[in-house]
């Protein structure tokens, strides 16, 4: 059976970008695979053109698209209008069980679908690639069992904190300390999607990542 492919063309900071989309069936499943132009990712980490945003907000999108598919809560929604980066999510799962998750680097990798090196104690590391990566945030607050604030410069600090809500998880988590004139957009979805797949590895029993290998676009399964 062909693909279904879906493109469209958008106006973008003074720019046409296009998107393609293409459906193919896979079992009782669907491959969505996403192609985007004129994303350069020197503009996500110095947030000089919203197209910086581009890999994190199809990111976010599509791990909404696989919530809302599963009937699951969607997840926060990125204001690009607004500086304030605050969300918040409920998962059916004991707060130890997720604290761990958050703060243990193997399954913090395995939910995150990236390589996280963690050091759970004020002053620890939080690198994104890896201890080996080269460059890595810093654990500037902990309360063992409840909350972690991780400051990664520019881009300002994140904070996540836990609380128990009738036998489920109430995950709070928020952006701030940043330029205010220039917010982290791109970190901020990125780091909403990636909460996304944290909600799935503890509520399916059976988890398996919507993220596939890139071959060679990027290919998200959604079923």
């Amino acid at each position: 059976m062909k693909s279904r492919i879906l493109r469209f063309a958008w106006l973008l900071d003074g720019v046409e970008t296009t998107t393609e989309i293409a459906l193919e069936p896979e079992g009782e499943s669907t491959i969505l695979t996403l192609s985007q132009s004129h994303f350069d990712f020197a503009e996500a980490m110095s947030g000089s053109s919203i197209r910086g945003v581009f890999q994190t907000y199809w990111s976010l999108a599509i791990a909404n698209l696989a919530a809302h598919l599963e009937g699951r809560q969607l997840l926060p929604r990125t204001d690009f209008t607004s500086a304030d980066l605050r969300g918040e999510l409920l998962i059916a799962a004991p707060l130890p069980k997720v604290y761990e998750s958050l703060t243990d680097s193997e399954q913090a990798s395995a939910w995150f679908g990236y390589p996280i090196g963690i050091e759970p104690w004020v002053g620890g590391r939080y690198a994104m690639g890896g201890f080996e990566a080269g460059y890595a945030a810093k654990v500037i607050d902990l309360d063992p069992g409840r909350r972690m604030s991780v400051d990664w410069g520019p881009t300002g600090v994140t904070t996540w904190e836990l609380a128990e809500s009738e036998g489920k998880t109430k995950l709070t988590f928020v952006q701030s300390g940043f330029d205010e004139q220039n917010p982290p957009y791109a970190a901020w979805s990125g780091t909403v999607a990636g909460f996304g797949e944290l909600v799935r590895y503890h509520q399916m029993p059976d988890w398996q990542p919507i993220w596939l290998p890139e071959e060679p676009a990027t290919a998200d399964a959604v079923g």
